[in-house]
């Protein structure tokens, strides 16, 4: 699907000109897939003055420095901490010699910035009308920016977004699996990261797990959709490689981040809860037991932080 906004006349009543689309979207394609396996859209960002190596550098110094990260590139799918090597040169300069040496940058939450917030809200704008009668409520809307050069590697890990990698230039392979896969994905590794293992979505990695994945290569101008807590590791082709990852969440998505947090604590005393999804009186019962919970928590922490300042 090919979208064309059109902004508000001008003041002299002369229809404003048509914004182009940044996305190449099949509705049928969508409607089948989404949140379910990997498929394939089109995009118009390739050259995009935001997306270049100068402008994402500049961006780098502009975020806070807890969302900057980058190395020398990884060695492989597995992501060992001995494995990573540390940057040699300041994040900027590491960005625009990436074609010359090794590394692997990791820009999140750009839309702390308002040029690129607005990047990433028209991307949005375009799948949201795709998605709403599928799985409304759109919300919670983040944008990740990955520079990285030839055989830098993203670990084996999922994320608690749906998500569209759109690669911007350069090449690179996705290797991806079924979030419903237990042999490569264990239901309590997602339980237990909602439950407060959040700083932990890497996974352990086997290379038998590579024969029930999908390869997905993906070249400039393409995206791929990731559906929710899907694995999966990522391995640059090209000497330089800028991917633009586009994510939100749903409330759907939220109703199960809640199951799963309460499942994740009902394993810590040793019972095994069941799948969400099985049982919808369990579902509902622990998402509503979980918000308390969290709720009671952001309380308590007030309290204790009110006493330590009085």
């Amino acid at each position: 699907m090919r979208v064309s906004a059109v902004s508000d006349a001008g003041r002299m009543g002369e229809p404003a000109p048509a914004r182009t689309s940044l996305l190449s979207v099949d509705p049928s394609n969508f409607a089948d897939n989404f949140d379910q396996r990997p498929f394939y859209i089109e995009h118009h960002l390739k050259g995009h003055p935001l997306l270049e190596l100068p402008a994402i550098a500049a961006l780098s110094e502009r975020l806070p420095k807890n969302l900057v990260e980058w190395n020398s590139g990884h060695a492989g799918a597995y992501g060992k901490p001995d494995q990573i090597k540390p940057p040699l040169l300041p994040c900027r300069e590491t960005i625009l010699s990436v074609g010359e040496n090794p590394a692997w940058v990791l820009l999140l939450q750009i839309e702390h910035d308002p040029l690129y917030k607005r990047l990433l809200d028209e991307v949005l704008d375009e799948i949201k009308p795709l998605s709403e009668p599928l799985n409304p409520g759109m919300c919670q809307r983040e944008g990740f920016l990955f520079i990285s050069s030839r055989e830098a590697v993203t670990p084996y890990h999922f994320d608690p977004e749906y998500n569209f990698l759109l690669q911007v230039r350069g090449h690179k392979t996705v290797h991806m699996w079924d979030a419903g896969n237990r042999f490569v994905l264990p239901a309590a590794a997602i339980d237990h990261y909602y439950a407060g293992a959040r700083g932990n979505r890497d996974q352990p990695y086997r290379d038998d797990f590579l024969a029930s994945a999908w390869n997905l290569p993906l070249k400039a101008g393409q995206g791929v959709h990731f559906p929710l807590h899907s694995p999966h590791w990522v391995k640059t082709e090209s000497e330089v490689s800028i991917s633009l990852s586009v994510t939100f969440r749903t409330r759907r998505s939220q109703f199960r981040e809640m199951v799963h947090g309460a499942n994740g604590y009902v394993r810590r005393l040793g019972i095994t809860p069941p799948m969400p999804g099985s049982s919808l009186l369990w579902d509902v019962a622990a998402n509503y037991g979980y918000r308390g919970v969290r709720k009671t928590g952001r309380l308590a922490k007030r309290v204790l932080e009110a006493l330590k300042g009085s």
